[in-house]
């Protein structure tokens, strides 16, 4: 099975070099890479043209952001299975052969996914040493509601999908937006495919460099992604299981935002966010936070959160 890995490039003439080496030392030789490069001003395409396997393409387009380079390199794609990695992560050497497998032990699903590992410098680095096994593998019936459970356990670099299953969504990826892009590919998919996942780290997420994908948290305004999902949602029928867990989904991210703006002591807009979350459904976490929002100053918030995020991280 041809696998078509999907690299956007953009100022990242440091990591490249690791990128490429981590999918030149793939255990499933059946590849090609393409990396779109989105107007570098550095010498990281260059470096891409010093690689001399003819399996690595250099596609180069004007400054568009990492959206538009992404959707350049699906639609640039030979492969059955598109595979995509970010400049400065990299794969383990069994990485292809893992997401390969899922695909072919599943013929009718086209969504998969393995398992990631926050680097940071200093870190140990070591990935996993093996393919995964039958019995590491899942089928996620109930995507979003295993988003309320545990958030995704996944990030770009460690998602593969059918060619035939994205271009139908193209553009995949939306273009113009900073945060939360990925997220929104990610729903679509899995509004109409199930996962196939292993947790098997095979992917390292590297956190140390400029431009890195940010997390939904630090926002003052629901993300577009969020506000897209409960109108899509909204329009499912009650008898659709998915469309409580979903609603509840962009409830949890108005309370995100609602803290944010507590903390920043815009207690009138908090509670403005808090009651537009509950038209979509009302958890422990939003109790909590409209408690914060009538009891809580704005360094209480801080220190609250502060205190939650050293036990999340510990």
């Amino acid at each position: 099975m041809l696998c078509s890995v999907v690299i956007p490039l953009y100022n990242k003439a440091p990591y490249i070099d690791a990128a490429l080496a981590s999918v030149l030392a793939q255990t499933h030789a059946d590849w090609e890479v393409v990396v779109v490069d989105d107007g570098s001003s550095d010498d990281g395409p260059a470096r891409v043209q010093a690689c001399l396997d003819p399996r690595v393409r250099l596609v180069r387009q004007a400054n568009g952001g990492v959206s538009r380079a992404r959707n350049r390199g699906i639609a640039e794609a030979r492969g059955e299975l598109v595979c995509f990695l970010d400049a400065d992560d990299w794969y383990a050497p069994d990485y292809l052969r893992t997401q390969v497998g899922m695909a072919l032990a599943y013929p009718a699903e086209s969504y998969f996914a393995t398992g990631f590992k926050a680097v940071t410098p200093g870190a140990d680095a070591r990935l996993a040493a093996a393919p995964a096994l039958p019995q590491d593998v899942e089928l996620v019936d109930d995507f979003y509601a295993r988003c309320n459970r545990q958030w995704i356990s996944f990030f770009t670099s460690s998602v593969a999908a059918r060619r035939s299953a994205l271009l139908p969504l193209q553009p995949c990826f939306p273009e113009g937006e900073q945060f939360g892009e990925d997220l929104d590919l990610w729903f679509r998919l899995a509004e109409r495919h199930r996962l196939v996942q292993t947790a098997l780290p095979l992917v390292a997420y590297r956190l140390d460099v400029g431009g890195s994908l940010s997390a939904i948290s630090g926002r003052d305004v629901v993300l577009p992604v969020f506000a897209r999902l409960e109108q899509r949602a909204r329009s499912w029928p009650a008898s659709d299981p998915a469309r409580r867990p979903a609603l509840l989904l962009v409830s949890n991210a108005r309370v995100v935002v609602a803290r944010e703006l507590l903390e920043a002591g815009r207690r009138s807009a908090a509670l403005a966010e808090m009651g537009r979350a509950m038209r979509d459904g009302v958890t422990r976490h939003w109790y909590s936070t409209a408690i914060m929002c009538l009891l809580f100053t704005p360094s209480m918030t801080r220190r609250w959160s502060a205190w939650r995020k050293s036990r999340i991280t510990a």
